[in-house]
């Protein structure tokens, strides 16, 4: 049987340059790049994360992944 699992990764520049990778897993069905967008720019302003003390700078990228992961039979 076949699992499929939907992942939405949002990759934020930190304020020291380097980027910070936030997978938000079961995305909902029949999202837009604009809900995407307006929640993505939302969690940055807000400032609510800042991974290792360092604060969020800019959104560089959003991605949905979907994945479909099935057992193979063993003979």
């Amino acid at each position: 049987m076949a699992d499929v699992s939907k992942d939405l990764q949002l990759i934020y520049e930190l304020a020291n340059g380097k980027n910070h990778t936030l997978t938000i897993p079961d995305y909902k069905d029949g999202i837009t790049d604009a809900e995407i967008a307006t929640g993505a720019n939302g969690i940055l302003t807000e400032g609510i994360f800042a991974p290792d003390g360092q604060p969020l700078a800019a959104l560089v990228s959003a991605v949905r992944i979907d994945t479909t992961k099935t057992e193979v039979a063993l003979v």
